[in-house]
C-alpha cells in the first residue's frame, strides 16, 4: 500500500502574494516531500488540485516555479516523477471510505479536509510553510461525527509537517508506515508477529482476512497498524483503555451477546471492542488483555447480525 500524504488546501498561497515567497514556499514543500519520501520510498501525494495546475498567488503557479529549471532542477526533476492524486475524492475511489458516517474536521471555524482525510487513513498532513499557522509539527483540530447511532464530538492533535524538521520529529513514526506495504492476506498472516507486536489473532480471523475485498484489505491493514500503535503507546496504570484509532466503539449492551468467537488460547470469548471498515459495514472486533498488554482480535467481516 502506499503511504498517503494529504497536501493542506487551507494552506495554498493566496492571490496577493508576492511570487517570491510563493515559490520558496513551494520550494519548502518539496524539500519536505523530498526528506518524506527518503523515509517512505511509496509516498503518494494527495491533494485537492492537481499539482501542475495549482496557482501561488495571482500571478504565477506550480507550472511557473517548474519552468525557472536553473535555480529547481533537483526538486523539479523530483516533483514531476512524484505519484500525486487529485482531487481529494480519488482516495476514496482507490483506497475506500474509512468514514463509518459523515465527519467534519474543523481548525477554528474553517473546514480542513486535506487534513481530515490525513486522520481518516492515518497519513500525514502537509502544508505550504509561507503562515506562521502551518509552521508547526502537530494540529490541534476539533471533529463533529453524524454516524447512524447519533452525534460525537472531540478533538484531536495530528502530526503535521511544513519545514523539514518536522519531518525529523516524525521520523520514527514515519519509519513504522512501511508496515502497511502488506501485498495480500497470505502475507499478512504469515507475518503478523513481525508486524504487529501488540496483536494476537484469534482462528477465526484468518478466514475473515482471506475474504476482503481489495479497498477493504487496505482499511484494514490499516486499522490493524494504528490499533497495534496505540496498544504499544497504552500505559494502563494512567488510562483505563488505550487511545484507540479513529472509529472504534464497544458494542451496546443489547447486542454484546453476538461477540463472542474462538480465542487463541482455546475456548470462547467476548470481543466487544471494534472498528469499522467500508464498502459495508465491515466489522473489526477484537479485546484487550493485560500481562502482556495486547489486542485480540476475534473476528474480520460484516457487522454482526446484519
Amino acid at each position: 500500500m502506499a503511504q498517503l500524504i494529504f497536501l493542506n488546501e487551507r494552506s495554498h498561497p493566496p492571490d496577493d502574494m508576492h511570487p517570491e515567497v510563493a515559490g520558496q514556499s513551494l520550494a519548502d514543500l518539496v524539500d519536505v516531500l523530498l526528506r518524506i519520501k527518503a523515509v517512505l520510498p511509496q509516498l503518494a501525494l494527495i491533494s485537492a488540485e492537481p499539482l501542475a495546475t495549482l496557482r501561488l498567488g495571482k500571478d504565477y503557479s506550480v507550472a511557473s516555479w517548474l519552468n525557472r529549471q536553473g535555480k529547481n532542477r533537483e526538486r523539479t526533476r523530483f516533483l514531476l516523477s512524484l505519484a500525486q492524486q487529485a482531487p481529494f475524492q480519488v482516495v476514496r475511489e482507490l483506497f475506500g471510505d474509512p468514514d463509518p458516517g459523515v465527519t467534519v474536521y474543523r481548525l477554528g471555524s474553517e473546514d480542513v479536509q486535506g487534513i481530515g482525510l490525513a486522520h481518516l487513513y492515518g497519513g500525514l498532513p502537509v502544508s505550504f510553510s509561507h503562515d506562521v499557522q502551518w509552521r508547526v509539527d502537530s494540529i490541534l483540530l476539533n471533529v463533529d461525527q453524524l454516524v447512524e447511532g447519533g452525534e460525537n464530538s472531540w478533538s484531536v492533535d495530528i502530526p503535521h509537517a511544513s519545514l523539514i524538521e518536522h519531518v525529523e520529529t516524525h521520523r520514527i513514526w514515519l519509519t513504522s508506515l512501511r508496515r502497511r506495504d502488506i501485498h495480500n492476506a497470505s502475507d499478512l498472516w504469515a507475518r503478523r508477529s513481525d508486524l504487529f507486536h501488540h496483536l494476537d489473532f484469534g482462528p477465526d480471523v484468518r478466514v475473515g482476512i482471506s475474504k476482503l475485498e481489495k479497498r477493504a484489505f487496505l482499511q484494514v491493514v490499516n486499522y490493524l497498524c494504528r490499533l497495534d500503535d496505540a496498544i504499544g503507546l497504552w500505559d494502563p496504570s494512567s488510562r483505563q483503555i488505550p487511545e484507540y484509532p479513529p472509529n472504534t466503539s464497544d458494542e451496546s449492551a443489547s447486542r454484546k451477546h453476538l461477540c463472542e468467537f474462538p480465542a487463541p488460547w482455546g475456548g470462547i470469548a467476548s470481543f466487544t471492542w471494534h472498528g469499522r471498515y467500508t464498502p459495508g459495514a465491515g466489522r473489526i472486533h477484537f479485546r484487550i488483555e493485560l500481562n502482556p498488554k495486547r489486542a485480540v482480535l476475534g473476528y474480520i467481516g460484516g457487522k454482526l447480525g446484519a
